[in-house]
């Protein structure tokens, strides 16, 4: 299964990349999914403080798409052209999200290590379509 079959599969209705409208609702979806999934996971383990702060700032960097990954300009639907880049990022992070059900506490911080290294990428991905519609 590709990256976009595998992101279809995992979230009902997710729009893909070819506009600018599609990619934000596409960014939402799949921060949304890893919230949930965080949200669940501290929900279920009892976490120390710090690794509950942490938590807490993920669910906000996930909360809220990030201007700087989205051309302002770009509002029209002109398509980008994802050479699958994109893709592949979000669908990392689907199966990241999907790793948080089965995590034990012990292992939560090397968990939001990853989660935040994968947050990163998205950014860098969608930064650069946004760069391509310039």
């Amino acid at each position: 299964m590709d990256s976009l079959e595998l992101l279809h599969a995992k979230i009902h209705g997710f729009p893909g990349y070819d506009t600018a409208l599609e990619r934000r609702h596409s960014d939402e979806y799949v921060r949304s999914y890893l919230g949930e999934r965080l949200s669940e996971m501290a929900a279920r383990c009892t976490l120390p403080p710090d690794l509950q702060a942490r938590v807490d700032v993920l669910l906000l960097r996930v909360a809220f798409a990030n201007p700087k990954d989205f051309n302002a300009h770009d509002v029209d639907g002109t398509p980008a052209g994802d050479d699958g880049a994109l893709a592949a990022t979000d669908a990392a992070t689907i199966e990241l999200a999907d790793r948080a059900e089965t995590m034990e506490p012990a292992s939560v911080a090397a968990y939001l290590d990853d989660a935040t290294v994968a947050l990163d990428r998205r950014d860098d991905a969608l930064r650069a379509i946004a760069l391509k519609t310039t």
